[in-house]
């Protein structure tokens, strides 16, 4: 008896794709309660494995992931990756520093709060400086000077 082989043909995904969060945010102005519109994540392989190709950013060793900051997140929802940093995954004998990170052992939550943007942003300029940014992917916009 011989059983078919079934090719199947996966649909071309576009490299960079904005991924529409659905829902608002509600800010209170004035006592009443205003809606704010979510923002854009944009997601792109070909950067994450530019960042998982890079020294860990914590210890230096590798091989690593990259690591997508805990902010700004809900269960199962990524922020953009443009935000990601470089932290080493399991290795024999440890856990790495990428576990570490997010359980809270290497960091208190105030302090990784606080690294997290520091981390991204050096992540990305490290990119830009050695001319490897995707085609195509927009640069981050720079963050808001408030008075």
């Amino acid at each position: 008896m011989t059983f078919g082989h079934r090719t199947y043909e996966r649909k071309p995904q576009p490299l960079y794709a904005p991924v529409e969060r659905r829902g608002t945010y509600a800010s209170p102005v004035m006592g009443n309660p205003i809606s704010l519109p979510k923002t854009e994540i944009m997601r792109s392989e070909a950067y994450r494995r530019l960042v998982a190709a890079m020294p860990c950013i914590a210890c230096g060793c590798g091989p690593c992931q990259a690591a997508h900051p805990n902010t700004d997140k809900g269960m199962s929802m990524k922020t953009d990756d443009r935000l990601c940093f470089p932290l080493c995954g399991p290795q024999p004998g440890r856990p790495g520093c990428h576990a570490l990170f997010d359980q809270g052992a290497m960091f208190s939550k105030a302090a990784r709060r606080a690294i997290e943007p520091a981390w991204g942003a050096d992540t990305r300029r490290r990119i830009l400086a050695l001319h490897k940014w995707p085609n195509g992917l927009p640069l981050l916009p720079a963050p808001k000077e408030t008075a």
